[in-house]
């Protein structure tokens, strides 16, 4: 196995690079395991066929034979996702699709596996147990990572942004407008599959104007509370109350807590980037906040992910609930870009990510729990 890194400012050809030494053209929509070479890019639920109601079936359609199935399924259990088998790979979290899909496509027995950014979802422990595993397999792998100070100490490839990329504009003055809210949540509990809690009597206060970190190991439910609270999906039970007053979200969602999508194509409804920030009052300064103003006409599924997250950040923030939810908002954001998208938490919620530059904020844990999700 060979192991090599690439960095970079966004926009320095890193993604080129890692589809060409798979094969792929940049714009290609082929199959991931094409030639016997597999690409695992930040948007990792493309790399599910779709057409596999579980994990378990997703491996075995992946895999070359039963014996290689067989490895990939042990491998899951042994990074302690064994849990994820039964699961559609849909309904996974996003650092649990992560891991879902390296194992999935290493049981097709790839020469190369190029990872583009997708580590960034993992946390370190997770992380850390994965190049474990795929350095005992013979492939060799090429990654493109904006965190590689916090985990790789080996040779990285430097690579520099192309002239006159789209980069943010962080002088500018972008404020926020919120409405002063408490959320409290009594004894919440959530469940995909009956007995598997995924949250488990859970009490916690919000307050507008502070922003935490929600921390937890990959399948610790971050994201499932973040659907929650947003309305998307209803509790197995709890009671979620806002400022004193009992609530149910999911009657209408996005109505108290404005959510940034892990993937922004759950956030992208419109046909340009002009009309999907149509409705903010700011709608000059956001765009050259996040430097869009050069794609008002591009339809945001057609920009490239770096861009795509950007568009859907500023949708999120765009509404004028009293609570924001980030999640994993610098993913395959450059560490320019990461710094100064964090300092957009003033209006009070919490981040998810587990990336090293949001350390100083106050954090609440969520605890696994068990087999959960």
């Amino acid at each position: 196995m060979n192991l090599h890194v690439i960095d970079g400012p966004n926009f320095s050809g890193r993604t080129r690079r890692l589809r060409e030494w798979v094969g792929l053209p940049n714009d290609s929509t082929l199959d991931p395991t094409y030639n016997k070479y597999a690409y695992i890019g930040p948007d990792v639920a493309s790399c599910f066929s779709g057409i596999s109601p579980t994990v378990t079936t997703e491996i075995e359609l992946s895999a070359t034979d039963r014996d290689a199935a067989d490895a990939a399924k042990k491998a899951i259990e042994d990074l302690g996702f064994g849990y994820c088998l039964n699961q559609n790979p849909f309904t996974l979290s996003g650092g649990e699709q992560v891991v879902a899909a390296i194992i999935s496509a290493t049981a097709g027995r790839p020469k190369r596996l190029a990872i583009d950014c997708a580590l960034e979802q993992l946390s370190s422990d997770t992380r850390e147990k994965v190049l474990t595993h795929l350095k005992g397999l013979d492939v060799d792998l090429l990654i493109a990572d904006n965190r590689t100070d916090e985990w790789h100490f080996g040779p990285t490839d430097k690579m520099q942004s192309i002239p006159g990329a789209p980069v943010i504009c962080p002088n500018e003055d972008l404020k926020i407008i919120q409405e002063p809210c408490e959320i409290e949540l009594v004894d919440l509990c959530h469940a995909y599959i009956k007995g598997r809690p995924v949250l488990r009597n859970l009490n916690l206060r919000l307050l507008a104007g502070e922003m935490h970190q929600l921390k937890g190991q990959n399948g610790a439910g971050k994201t499932t509370l973040s659907k929650i609270l947003c309305g998307l999906i209803k509790p197995t039970s709890g009671e979620i109350r806002l400022n004193g007053k009992t609530v149910q979200p999911w009657r209408k969602p996005g109505t108290f807590v404005s959510y940034h999508f892990q993937n922004p194509d759950y956030q992208l409804f419109t046909t340009t980037v002009q009309a999907q920030i149509a409705q903010s009052i700011q709608r000059a300064h956001i765009l050259h906040w996040f430097g869009l103003e050069e794609h008002l006409h591009a339809h945001p599924l057609d920009l490239p992910f770096v861009l795509k997250k950007r568009v859907a950040l500023a949708t999120a923030i765009n509404k004028k609930s009293g609570f924001l939810i980030l999640d994993e908002p610098t993913l395959s954001q450059d560490k320019f870009t990461s710094r100064h998208i964090l300092q957009l938490g003033s209006i009070g919620g919490f981040i998810i990510s587990h990336s090293s530059f949001i350390a100083e904020l106050p954090a609440i844990h969520l605890e696994k729990q068990g087999e959960g999700g």
